[in-house]
């Protein structure tokens, strides 16, 4: 009944987590704290003006000009599937062969008009929570000022016993969490901006939203990098064959940057979760909640782990 007035609530705690590092660098070098969070919202905001001044008309001019093309961009794929579905009906294939490949034809068109769907549904639900996003920076700019006192009084509630317990579980947790959640923003981030970067130097359209859309889905491990790919690829095929190879080939070299340099720089060890587990998470994920089950399936994982480590040292 009220989960919708939590949202604020959530997102500023995200926040806060996301900036506490760099309060506390401010705050070791002498500052108070709320001068130390003042300034990083100050540092924040005129990088979040600098860069919105430039690219938010951007944004809302390709959104606009997406919203307007997408019926035909819709009926260019439609007509792209049945043209191929034309030249394997006439081949030699086996009639099972071509039925198994038009069910995975109508398959791809379902699964693109749902995402496509979703996205829209995403951004109108963002906009109509637009009131809680606005306040979630004056809540978080509150926990982080309160962020030691909060940590301590949560301690307070807890038997003597537990609290040293207590205390070295938050530490692994929090080191856990930096590199999913810190460390994971900053290679989305990145990553966003070079895929926006490169398809605006390729010439395709929407370069902004399909960079933006790829940085975000690319903090899914392993599958964000090629559904991020997916909208780009598409964009691209309906002006030409060549673009799209183009456009899959950028794609390929910047995923190869992630894995090679990017991440291992930023992510480092931290989460500490093998590869088998992560898509093991990711699966689980979305088995129970879609797109943000796979989002949440490697932290809550990873903070499982942590959790089960502890107690397996306690009961033994």
């Amino acid at each position: 009944m009220v989960r919708g007035g939590l949202y604020p609530f959530i997102i500023a705690f995200f926040l806060a987590y996301i900036l506490n590092p760099a309060v506390g660098y401010f705050e070791g070098k002498g500052m108070k704290r709320v001068w130390a969070i003042a300034c990083v919202y100050v540092l924040l905001f005129i990088c979040l003006f600098i860069v919105g001044s430039r690219l938010i008309p951007v944004f809302i001019r390709e959104l606009e000009s997406f919203g307007q093309e997408l019926p035909h961009m819709a009926a260019k794929v439609e007509e792209l599937i049945v043209s191929l579905q034309s030249q394997y009906q006439q081949s030699a294939l086996p009639y099972s062969l071509r039925v198994a490949l038009d069910n995975g034809l109508i398959t791809i068109q379902a699964t693109l008009q749902e995402f496509v769907a979703s996205v829209v549904d995403g951004l109108v639900h963002t906009i109509t929570h637009f009131i809680g996003l606005a306040i979630s920076p004056v809540l978080a700019f509150y926990l982080l000022h309160d962020w030691h006192e909060l940590i301590a009084a949560v301690l307070r509630t807890l038997p003597a016993r537990w609290r040293h317990e207590t205390v070295l579980i938050l530490r692994d947790v929090d080191r856990v969490l930096s590199g999913v959640i810190r460390g994971q923003v900053t290679v989305a981030v990145i990553v966003g901006i070079l895929v926006s970067t490169g398809l605006y130097l390729l010439d395709v359209r929407y370069a902004l939203i399909i960079g933006i859309l790829a940085g975000a889905l690319d903090v899914i491990p392993y599958f964000g990098a090629f559904i991020g790919a997916t909208p780009g690829v598409t964009v691209a095929l309906l002006s030409s064959p060549l673009l799209a190879l183009k456009v899959a080939l950028l794609f390929f070299v910047i995923h190869q940057l992630e894995g090679t340099i990017i991440g291992p720089k930023i992510l480092g060890e931290n989460v500490g979760l093998h590869p088998l587990s992560v898509i093991f998470f990711l699966f689980i994920g979305e088995e129970l909640g879609g797109l943000v089950g796979m989002l949440l399936g490697v932290p809550v994982g990873a903070v499982g782990k942590v959790l089960l480590s502890h107690l397996l040292r306690i009961m033994i």
